[in-house]
C-alpha cells in the first residue's frame, strides 16, 4: 500500500508535530507501506533534529515553501504550495494522511482524488487559545471561513484520528453523521529512543523537556516548587530542556545564582530522552484545558521515572495516567506540586503498567494507523 503523508511538520524540524508525523510514517515503513511526503521546507529559525531526521532518512519527500502573496491563516499559503506536488503524487498513491496543525492543508484532502485522513494534534474551529475565538470582526470572519472549511473536509474524509479522546468526542459531536469514523491515535514514544537505561542522577533531579512559552508554558510553577522543595531539605535540581526564551531569565536568575537551575536549551532528541531517563522526576504543565495532552508525556512513560503534572484532575492527562500509572496529577498550586514533588523523590509514585504502556509505543500505534488507512480505502 502506498500512502501520501501531507504535513507542514515533519523531520528535520524539531518539535512534537514533526516527531508524530516522522516516527508514523517511519514505522509504517517497516509494516511494508510505502510512505512519500509532502512537507514545509526546513526554517532557519526552526531547531533542526538530526535524530528525527535519520528515522525518516529513507522516505521521499519533496519540500515546499508558502507561497508567497496567499493569504497565511492556518498555513493556507503553504497548502497553496502544496497542492500541486501533493496530486502528483497522490497520482499512484492509494491512501493519503494529512495531518494539522496548520489546518488549511486538510483541504487538500478532497482535491487529491483518493481516499484521505485527518489527523487533528488540536482542535481546529473551537481552538480557544491564541485569540483564536475572539469576537473582532476580521477574526470572526477567519473563523466562519475555517469552519466551512473543517466541515468540508471532516464529512468527506475517509477518517478522522485525533490525539486524545475529548478531542474525538467533541469532533464525533460536531459532525454526527461522522461519528463513526472518528477515533484518537495517541501521541506515543519510540522504543528505539530508548535503547539504554542509565541509572537516575544523584542528587535529586527534576527535568521538564519542551520549550517555554508565556501563558501555560512559563517557569515560574516549576521554579517556585523546586524552591519549595528545597526548603524541605530535599536537595533537588531543576532542568529545563529546550528553549528558554530571555523573558524568563528574570524568573530564573536567583535559581541560578544559587546553582540549582540549569537550562542547557534545545537537546536532539536521543539527549533528550536519555536525559529524562536519568531524572528523578519529570514535570508536566500541559495547561488547564481538559483536551490538553502533549506528546512528551509518553516519552516520560517510557522513561520509566515518576511523573508530577500539573494538570486538570477530569482532564486527558488524568485520565491517561489513571490508566497507565506513574504519575500523580495535581493542582497547579506551588504547594502542593511541591508535596507531590517530595514523594516523588521518595519513591512514592504509582508504578507504570508495562501492558499498557506497550500499546503507547510508535509501532503499535503505526499498526492500528495502518487499519485505519485500509478501511478508509474501501
Amino acid at each position: 500500500m502506498r500512502v501520501l503523508v501531507v504535513s507542514y511538520h515533519f523531520p528535520p524540524a524539531a518539535g512534537v508535530a514533526a516527531a508524530r508525523v516522522g516516527k508514523l510514517a517511519k514505522y509504517l515503513a517497516r509494516l511494508g507501506w510505502e510512505p512519500r511526503v509532502v512537507a514545509a521546507s526546513p526554517r532557519p529559525d526552526v531547531p533542526r533534529d538530526e535524530d528525527l531526521a535519520a528515522d525518516v532518512a529513507s522516505i521521499e519527500r519533496v519540500d515546499v515553501s508558502p507561497l508567497g502573496g496567499a493569504p497565511g491563516i492556518q498555513g493556507a499559503d503553504w497548502a497553496s504550495a502544496a497542492l500541486a506536488p501533493a496530486r502528483r503524487l497522490a497520482a499512484s498513491a492509494d491512501v493519503a494522511f494529512v495531518s494539522g496543525g496548520p489546518f488549511m492543508p486538510f483541504l487538500l484532502g478532497p482535491a487529491l482524488g483518493i481516499p484521505y485522513v485527518l489527523d487533528f494534534r488540536d482542535p481546529w474551529s473551537y481552538e480557544p487559545r491564541f485569540g483564536r475565538l475572539d469576537r473582532r470582526l476580521r477574526r470572526r470572519a477567519g473563523l466562519a471561513l475555517e469552519r466551512r472549511a473543517e466541515a468540508i473536509a471532516v464529512r468527506r474524509a475517509g477518517a478522522v484520528v485525533t490525539v486524545a479522546p475529548q478531542l474525538s468526542a467533541e469532533y464525533a459531536r460536531l459532525y454526527p453523521r461522522a461519528r463513526s469514523r472518528i477515533r484518537t491515535l495517541r501521541h506515543g514514544y519510540d522504543p528505539e529512543d530508548f535503547a539504554d537505561a542509565p541509572a537516575p542522577a544523584k542528587p535529586p533531579v527534576l527535568v521538564h523537556a519542551g520549550t517555554m512559552a508565556p501563558g501555560d508554558r512559563s517557569p515560574g510553577l516549576v521554579l517556585e516548587t523546586g524552591r519549595l522543595v528545597r526548603t524541605r531539605g530535599v536537595p533537588l535540581r531543576v532542568r529545563l530542556l529546550g528553549r528558554f526564551p530571555e523573558q524568563f531569565e528574570p524568573l530564573a536568575r536567583e535559581a541560578r545564582r544559587e546553582g540549582w537551575l540549569e537550562t542547557p536549551g534545545y537537546l536532539p532528541r536521543r539527549a533528550t530522552t536519555r536525559a529524562m531517563q536519568e531524572a528523578t522526576v519529570l514535570w508536566l504543565e500541559p495547561g488547564h484545558l481538559d483536551f490538553l495532552i502533549t506528546g512528551k508525556i509518553y516519552e516520560y512513560l517510557a522513561a520509566r521515572r515518576p511523573i508530577v503534572a500539573a494538570a486538570p484532575r477530569d482532564g486527558a492527562v488524568a485520565d491517561l495516567l489513571e490508566v497507565t500509572g506513574g504519575g500523580v496529577v495535581v493542582p497547579a498550586d506551588p504547594a502542593g506540586c511541591a508535596v507531590a514533588v517530595a514523594a516523588a523523590v521518595a519513591g512514592r509514585i504509582p508504578e507504570t503498567r508495562p501492558a499498557v504502556l506497550s500499546r503507547l509505543s510508535h509501532p503499535h500505534l503505526a499498526g492500528e494507523l495502518a487499519g485505519v488507512l485500509s478501511r478508509a480505502c474501501r
